[in-house]
């Protein structure tokens, strides 16, 4: 999807399915932890402890119709954002951009 070439990836998601299949009960446990922490210290930050989202895959037809709209309203674009890890996949693996640390 040509769209999707130099956009940041801002959210991780996991299939809930996936979880259950591909995790056993320790790493699930783990995760919950994760979650649970997450949560707690968004409420901390005078922030909603969850939040709701709409997903697309990337393959669906209709995902460049929902681009498309996304662009129109301003949430679709390249965006420069230190608060948020770029990455990009090497085969089957996940790669993070080296982030520099600026020394005071």
């Amino acid at each position: 999807m040509p769209e999707l070439a130099g956009v940041q990836v801002k959210f991780t998601v996991l299939k809930n399915e996936d979880i259950s299949k591909y995790l056993d009960e320790r790493e699930k446990s783990d995760l919950s932890r994760i979650l649970w922490k997450i949560q707690e210290l968004r409420l901390l930050d005078r922030k909603p402890p969850l939040n709701t989202y709409l997903v697309v895959n990337t393959d669906e037809p209709y995902a460049t119709d929902i681009v498309r709209i996304m662009q129109t309203n301003n949430h679709w674009g390249p965006i420069s954002d230190s608060n948020q890890a770029e990455m990009k996949f090497e085969g089957n693996a996940l790669i993070l951009s080296e982030v520099e640390e600026e020394i005071k």
